[in-house]
């Protein structure tokens, strides 16, 4: 028994992300061809690679361009054979899915005791491992740089956090969130040095790809502004009931189809309300004067849930960027709550609802999420009040 307590100390972080793998594989060797794909995107992406030339050189594609450039390159790398890129894919995303539980584990081990800590990893690796958003998208790939960028700016790791977070802007944009949650928690020294690095690796990539191809380059770049409304509030005000799916793959090869609209235009320019929420922002995080690991974190989430408040549109995987948030920082009860329901909320949207042609479900379930993001917000907001003492601190 003592050999098994030393193991387990041991490799108690190892444990969940290796399980996960592990399922994810299984996983897949199970359900392909009959039900590994679903209604994701796994599809798209491959129809996407299979165009002839590179992403923003030959075609343009509305995410950033590091995913594009690894699925092409795992296409080409299978001699163009469909079933090993998309097991080379389910690697890929497998790896992604054990490195974030990984990180979560260190995190929560910054912020409780081993018993608590092991419990909140637990609970998301239960989440995560049934979830299919975790194998339909590549998102996965986005969260795990946006947790090595968590992890390496509570380390004071600022260089390798601000690589992380630059590559994972050019996964998708949404570890830029991670650099505004900074305020009041680090100097401004720390935040420009954080910021110029990232940037730096963002706008290199770019001017190359500008520099090569910048017609794909700009209408890549312009998709995703362009699209319309989805998902939202404020989707339901413009009348789009409908997912963010909105071009067909030959599409891709046309730069002036990455800024036609497909849906009716917004009631409500997205750039009039930008500088509001912004400043709303700025008011609530200059408010926050505690530096800690915590209060960090629940800035991530304020930030994340303005934003959210804010797009135009939402697609059904971004609960995954929420969740580790949720588990980390609210109270056990709480945090499983809102994670159990929100899951549940996206399911029933998406899925199960919008993947049989029910639009007027969103009515009823985009105010429901809507309003879970307004309380997640309040609790973000007021949860530095009672964080317990010995968090009061930046570790």
């Amino acid at each position: 028994m003592a050999s098994d307590q030393e193991w387990i100390k041991e490799n108690k972080h190892y444990l969940l992300p290796f399980l996960f793998f592990f399922s994810r594989i299984i996983l897949f060797l199970t359900l392909v061809p009959y039900g590994y794909y679903g209604i994701g995107d796994l599809d798209v992406y491959r129809e996407w690679t299979a165009l002839p030339g590179w992403p923003y050189l030959d075609y343009w594609v509305e995410y950033p361009p590091l995913f594009p450039f690894l699925s092409e390159i795992l296409f080409r790398v299978v001699g163009e054979q469909s079933f090993l890129y998309d097991f080379l894919m389910a690697l890929v995303l497998a790896f992604a899915g054990a490195v974030t539980l990984f990180l979560f584990q260190k995190i929560a081990s910054r912020l409780y005791d081993d018993r608590v800590s092991q419990i909140r990893s637990l609970i998301l690796f239960g989440i995560l491992v049934v979830l299919p958003y975790t194998w339909w998208y590549a998102d996965l790939i986005t969260l795990a740089l946006m947790m090595a960028g968590i992890w390496s700016i509570l380390e004071k790791k600022d260089k390798f956090a601000g690589l992380w977070i630059g590559l994972g802007m050019l996964a998708k944009w949404f570890p830029v969130f991670l650099l505004p949650a900074l305020i009041r928690q680090r100097s401004l020294k720390n935040i420009f040095q954080l910021t110029s690095i990232a940037l730096v690796v963002v706008l290199i990539v770019f001017a190359i790809l500008y520099v090569v191809s910048p017609e794909m380059t700009t209408a890549s770049l312009m998709a995703q502004p362009a699209r319309s409304s989805w998902q939202t509030i404020w989707a339901l005000m413009d009348r789009n009931l409908t997912t963010g799916a909105y071009l067909t793959t030959e599409q891709r090869l046309d730069p002036v189809q990455s800024t036609i609209p497909t849906r009716n235009p917004p009631v409500v320019p997205p750039l009039l309300t930008l500088p509001i929420f912004c400043g709303i922002g700025i008011i609530l995080l200059a408010q926050q004067s505690q530096t800690s690991d915590f209060n960090y974190l629940m800035n991530i989430g304020v930030v994340w849930i303005l934003f959210l408040l804010w797009s135009p549109g939402w697609s059904s995987q971004w609960v995954l960027y929420i969740l580790p948030l949720l588990l980390l920082t609210l109270p056990l009860s709480t945090g499983v709550l809102l994670s159990l329901l929100l899951v549940t909320i996206n399911l029933i949207e998406f899925p199960f609802l919008l993947g049989r042609n029910v639009p007027a479900s969103l009515w009823v379930l985009v105010p429901i999420r809507t309003l879970m993001l307004i309380i997640m917000l309040i609790l973000w907001l007021m949860m530095p009040k009672y964080i317990p003492e010995q968090f009061q601190h930046t570790r």
